[in-house]
Formats: structure tokens, sequence, C-alpha cells
């Protein structure tokens, strides 16, 4: 007889972000929690995938992720999924959307580019996905997504 053992607790309705790089985890959910959200976060979980190293998982109770932040969270973990929950159940589930260019949620990692100096919005374009990389709109310089600061 098998039993499915929960490792983090289940929330009636909110977010779940599974599928985390344990490296991603405590970073992903400093960007993405007020203070007053309530947050369980497990690092290094079992993955039913068993090829796969531990895996990270941040439930947000009783919230559901704006674009902006989603954004954000694709930066850092672009092979995330998002569970939207309700009642308990699982109403929505699937990969994080990879937005073609991200605006305003990076600082760029050159520090001679005119966004570190001016007050300029930065933007980023995907030039690859799979590892996302991302180019500058302003200095034009590539960067490994995972290397860049997030606002």
């Amino acid at each position: 007889m098998s039993h499915r053992v929960r490792q983090v607790e289940a929330i009636a309705n909110g977010t779940v972000i599974d599928h985390l790089p344990p490296s991603t985890t405590l970073k992903i959910a400093s960007v993405l929690a007020d203070h007053s959200d309530q947050v369980f976060i497990g690092n290094n979980l079992k993955s039913s995938d068993t090829s796969k190293p531990g895996k990270g998982v941040i439930k947000i109770a009783n919230k559901e992720l704006s674009t902006n932040v989603l954004s954000r969270i694709a930066l850092l973990a672009p092979e995330a999924t998002i569970n939207i929950i309700r009642d308990y159940k699982v109403t929505a589930k699937g990969p994080i959307s990879v937005p073609r260019s991200f605006t305003g949620i990076a600082l760029c990692g050159n520090h001679n580019c005119i966004t570190n100096h001016d007050e300029c919005t930065t933007r980023f374009h995907v030039i690859n996905p799979k590892p996302l990389t991302v180019c500058c709109a302003y200095c034009e310089r590539n960067f490994p997504a995972d290397e860049l600061t997030i606002l």
C-alpha cells in the first residue's frame, strides 16, 4: 500500500511555484512575497523525476501572481511550473511563460551601461531560451539571466 506524503502543507487558495532549482528558491521567495503573505517554502525536496536532483517549491496562500512577478520568476527559474489553487484543487497548471522581453525588473550587469547611471528603465530581449540568455537593449551586452540582479 502506498500513501502520498505531502512534504509541504496544502493550501486552500493561492499559487504554487514548483520545479525550482534549489539555488533559486529563497531568491524567488524574497522577490514575490509581501510581509503579510502566508508563504510555505520547501527546498531540496524529492522529485517524482528521479533523474533530477532535489527541487524547490513555494506556496503562497490567497494570492495569484501578477505578470510582473511571473516575469521575475521566469528570469530566475525559466523551467518552473505555476499552479493556481482554488478550493484545494489545481484549476490551472503549466510552465512559466518566458516573455520575449523584460522591462524594469532587473539591473544590467554592465556597470558602464547607461541604465546604471541615468534614470532609465532597463529592458532586456531574450536571445536564447535555453539556457535563458538576454541582451540589454541599451548597451547590447548579453547576459545569462541567472546572473542579473532582480529588482
